[in-house]
Parts: structure tokens; C-alpha cells; sequence
């Protein structure tokens, strides 16, 4: 791979709000306005990346066509390094400096958990490379989606 040659121009992409049709792989991934880099980062699971993204809330809020690219990219252990070369060579604005502009609303709980569950979340969250309350929330916020799909009623002609 020849970093100088990665164009995100040219990688497959989607709108943001169309961030739940990610694939499920890992990738280097760009969020463009337009023809500029706003940021790259590395992920071993890009849907789930952006369920819970940090820059959601502050991209959202942004006009304009604003789309994330990805690069597959098999080889974990190149992600990092890949990531690297490629801030370097973009110098995305977003990555140059930290998320404060705005923030999600959300909602902060404190809760406890038996100790036999600590262990396996934290290696769960070590081998998807995420933090272990990052982890939390995306499975909190896949229970609650699975949930409401089976609660909504079917569509129209569906259930007789």
C-alpha cells in the first residue's frame, strides 16, 4: 500500500446519515465535506465505530455534503500505521484538535456490575480495540434498537 496514492475521492462512501449502512470490516475511514479531509481514524469494526462516534454530534451539526470514505484494511496491525501516514499526509482539521465544540446529549449512569462480568468486558473491549465503556454503550444501544424493532407493530398488511 502506497500511502502518498490513497485518494478518498475515489473509495467508496456514504453520506453520514447514512452511517448505519457501513460495512461490518475493519478500515481507515475519512469524513470529507466535500473534496477536504475533516478527519481519519482506524476501526476493526466501522459500523459499530460510527454507532458510537465521538465526532457525531459535531459533524452532524455541520452543513454541507458531509460523507464518511473507508479504506479496507485487513491487517490489524497495519491499521495503526496506516492511520498514522495518513494524518500526516492530510493534517485533517478534526484530528488536529479535541471535540469540545459541541456536546451529545447524553445522558451519564453510574452502575455496578458483578465482578465475574469485568474481566470478559474489558478482554471484549481490548480485542475490538475500544475502550471497555465505549463497548458498553454500543451494546446497550444495539439491545435497546433490537428491542423497540420487536415492539413496533408489523407494516401494513404484514400481520394478518
Amino acid at each position: 500500500m502506497i500511502i502518498s496514492e490513497i485518494n478518498p475521492l475515489t473509495l467508496p462512501s456514504l453520506p453520514l446519515a447514512g452511517r448505519r449502512q457501513l460495512p461490518d470490516c475493519s478500515a481507515i475511514y475519512f469524513v470529507m465535506h466535500g473534496d477536504r479531509v475533516l478527519y481519519i481514524g482506524k476501526t476493526i469494526n466501522l459500523v459499530q465505530r460510527w454507532a458510537t462516534h465521538h465526532r457525531w454530534w459535531q459533524l452532524k451539526e455541520m452543513e454541507g455534503d458531509i460523507r464518511i470514505a473507508w479504506l479496507e484494511c485487513s491487517d490489524i496491525d497495519v491499521l495503526l500505521k496506516v492511520e498514522a501516514a495518513l494524518i500526516k499526509q492530510f493534517q485533517p482539521e478534526l484530528n488536529m484538535k479535541r471535540n469540545r465544540r459541541l456536546k451529545p446529549p447524553t445522558s451519564r449512569f453510574v452502575f455496578a456490575l458483578p465482578k465475574e462480568v469485568q474481566k470478559p468486558l474489558e478482554k471484549w473491549a481490548q480485542e475490538e480495540y475500544r475502550s471497555t465503556p465505549n463497548l458498553i454503550a454500543t451494546i446497550l444501544i444495539n439491545a435497546i434498537r433490537e428491542h423497540e424493532q420487536k415492539q413496533s407493530p408489523p407494516p401494513e398488511g404484514k400481520g394478518d
